[in-house]
């Protein structure tokens, strides 16, 4: 005989109503606003059928940005500046939306006090971007372009995004916007070409 299951039967369709509810939550009031109790009326289901599929608001947030904007781009122009501009022009577009805008400072929080969050940031959102400036540098390598032995990719890394967080978490003049990707690859290369300069 079939076993029998308890609680209600899985509903195809919950899981994204919830997503899509979710992003338009933050993206028009932000992270502070987003609540189980909200989005279960909203989606007409149940807290006990959002913690089938998530395990609280935090998880949840993180999957809308990922589904959004994915895990960074796979570029190849051929030169380590266009790869590393394509990449931050990339990466300012994500940081200047609304989207991220709103949620972000509510996020950090998260992502500080709960060691699963902060886990699956760094696996799904941070990582694979870090990953790509990684490759991005070693076609460099493979080009000439840099030493392999004077790179310092976390290094670089920071350069690339440690500006772009500055400016989407703290009220600053400056805005998000292309000459800030185009500063920031031009910081980013010519410290890997000075590190490639010295080594030789």
């Amino acid at each position: 005989m079939p076993s029998k299951r308890s609680g209600r039967p899985y509903v195809p369709g919950i899981t994204e109503a919830l997503l899509q509810a979710a992003e338009r939550i933050m993206t028009n009031e932000g992270y502070s606003a987003l609540t189980i109790d909200s989005l279960v009326n909203e989606v007409s289901t149940t807290r006990p059928t959002f913690y089938r599929r998530f395990p609280n608001i935090s998880h949840l947030a993180l999957e809308v940005i990922r589904i959004r904007f994915g895990t960074g781009s796979s570029v190849d122009t051929g030169s380590l500046h266009g790869d590393l501009l394509q990449l931050q022009r990339d990466e300012v577009a994500m940081f200047s939306s609304p989207l991220i805008r709103n949620t972000l400072p509510g996020l950090l929080e998260a992502i500080h006090a709960d060691s699963a969050v902060r886990a699956l940031y760094e696996s799904q959102l941070i990582g694979p971007r870090r990953a790509n400036v990684e490759r991005v540098i070693g076609n460099a390598i493979e080009r000439g372009e840099v030493d392999e032995q004077q790179v310092d990719i976390e290094y670089v890394c920071d350069l690339l995004f440690g500006p772009v967080l500055v400016r989407a978490l703290l009220p600053v003049p400056a805005g998000l916007d292309d000459r800030l990707a185009r500063q920031t690859t031009a910081s980013a290369v010519q410290t890997l070409r000075a590190s490639t300069t010295v080594a030789q």
